[in-house]
């Protein structure tokens, strides 16, 4: 028995050959380009190399998770397989991970892996699941894998067992910390502008955040999205004291990701702009197409971002 295709959906657009440039954001490219003048990252990075830290990871998720594929978690697999597609991005490993918080995250420097939890995948609908995939893609699209998987290993040795590890004083500086984080906020926001491209829906991309920052399944008739953009102005209106100033600093200074009502107003804005509907149009800045596709000199990696002066991947200068 044949299945007739439901032609009242729409088919996504793909974006064959895209480059990160055309919905890298701006705040993401500044943020990298600072944190990458912290003295430290340089020893930071030959320690994690030398202790085979991704090694680590690796081995947890496989042996502690349910790694996707076509024959488990098919329909996940088959998510993850249309935002590849989508966004031309090469399949990278995925597990799904027994957790009660709703999250996702993508990791690792040579092989890239895609993890999402158990009760991420229960919390959202299939539309929203497939946002969280793309949104997860287009850090591996925008070439951030290095630098976060760093930021993820530094946060958890931090919080989970610092005294395991001989980690040099200097590398916990302060200000490596602080410039891990802020670069860590703003990359979420071109991820963000991928997982629009994956689903082209702003209101899914929006609802996506609405439910992970208190939204539930039993609730989900009752949502509203317009409602939760509007808290990003309420947000900006209590910047009327040093002390509310104070206080937001103090909030965001450890945080991986922006305020979620701050990023459902940048995807929003974002959604109406003209660079947006270029993309959706084929009119984009293509990887095949750029001013001169660079190698790096100590592991051949090809740089497809023309704004990187350094190699995304073991961070040598190009």
């Amino acid at each position: 028995m044949t299945t007739t295709p439901d032609l009242s959906i729409p088919a996504r657009v793909r974006f064959p050959g895209i480059s990160s440039a055309a919905f890298e954001h701006p705040a993401d490219r500044a943020a990298l380009e600072a944190l990458r003048r912290t003295p430290g990252l340089d020893r930071l990075l030959k320690w994690l190399s030398d202790n085979g830290a991704e090694r680590f990871v690796r081995i947890m998720y496989t042996g502690d998770s349910i790694r996707v594929s076509p024959r488990q978690c098919s329909r996940v697999y088959n998510d993850l397989r249309e935002a590849c597609a989508i966004l031309d991005v090469a399949e990278p490993e995925c597990y799904i991970m027994q957790h009660p918080v709703p999250n996702a995250w993508a990791i690792g420097m040579q092989r890239h892996t895609i993890v999402l939890t158990t009760s991420l995948i229960d919390l959202m609908d299939d539309t929203e699941r497939l946002e969280v995939i793309g949104h997860e893609l287009g850090h591996i699209k925008s070439q951030h894998m290095l630098y976060r998987t760093m930021a993820i290993l530094l946060a958890d040795m931090l919080g989970v067992a610092t005294s395991n590890f001989s980690i040099p004083g200097a590398i916990l500086s302060q200000s490596l910390l602080y410039a891990f984080y802020y670069w860590f906020r703003k990359s979420e926001l071109t991820a963000d502008r991928a997982g629009l491209l994956t689903v082209q829906d702003p209101e899914v991309a929006i609802s996506t955040l609405l439910k992970l920052s208190g939204g539930s399944r039993r609730l989900a008739d009752d949502l509203s999205v317009e409602e939760f953009t509007r808290q990003a102005d309420l947000y900006d209106d209590m910047d009327d004291s040093m002390l509310s100033s104070t206080y937001k600093f103090l909030l965001l200074q450890r945080q991986t990701h922006p305020f979620p009502t701050l990023r459902a107003r940048e995807i929003k804005e974002w959604a109406t702009t003209d660079q947006y509907a270029r993309i959706l149009r084929g009119d984009y800045p293509r990887s095949d197409a750029e001013a001169g596709l660079r190698i790096c000199p100590q592991c051949s990696l090809g740089i497809t971002n023309v704004t990187f002066r350094y190699c995304p991947d073991c961070g040598a200068a190009i």
